[in-house]
């Protein structure tokens, strides 16, 4: 049937147990997914991590990449893996191997994380809010029914040759973890 998830398509069993106890069964129950971002007046109940880094490229290749690298390839390691992605714009799933062709608000991106050296995983949904070329940021906020709600936000800053890359998160969850 035209519309359904492909459960099989997707690796994680974290993610496949998120989708289905969410009843997230087609591309119509992803499309009426909603948000959660941080909110400055209730900051106090939130946590703050900042981290920042320098790389050694001027600021237009790192936003370039930033903009163009999968969430396959930006989302595969020890502690992170790449679920599936929904695209509002273009009402369409992109699974593991599938083409990507950029970042664009309305993704929705779900993901597995890998705590405690493989002992406990925890599917995460977070969607891209918006993506700035001229102050060269990336707002994401995480999914209903997460284990947490918040915001990110990537930002790009130029330093002589170098960018610095600025990833600032603020959350708050109801898991200890």
């Amino acid at each position: 049937m035209e519309g359904l998830i492909d459960f099989r398509k997707i690796k994680q069993e974290k993610v496949k147990k998120l989708l289905r106890d969410n009843t997230l069964n087609t591309l119509s129950d992803l499309s009426k997914l909603k948000s959660f971002c941080y909110n400055a007046a209730d900051g106090k109940h939130y946590y703050k991590h900042i981290k920042s880094f320098l790389m050694d490229a001027d600021i237009n290749t790192v936003w370039h990449a930033y903009k163009t690298m999968s969430p396959e390839s930006t989302r595969n390691g020890s502690m992170v893996s790449f679920g599936l992605m929904y695209s509002r714009k273009k009402n369409e799933i992109m699974y593991s191997g599938d083409p990507y062709s950029g970042i664009e608000a309305g993704q929705i991106i779900f993901l597995n994380l890998n705590l405690f050296r493989n002992m406990l995983h925890l599917a995460v949904g977070h969607e891209i809010m918006g993506v700035s070329d001229t102050d060269k940021t990336i707002k994401i906020c995480y999914l209903q029914n997460g284990a947490s709600t918040g915001t990110q936000l990537i930002q790009l800053k130029e330093k002589g040759n170098q960018t610095e890359v600025i990833h600032e998160t603020w959350y708050r969850s109801g898991s200890r973890f």
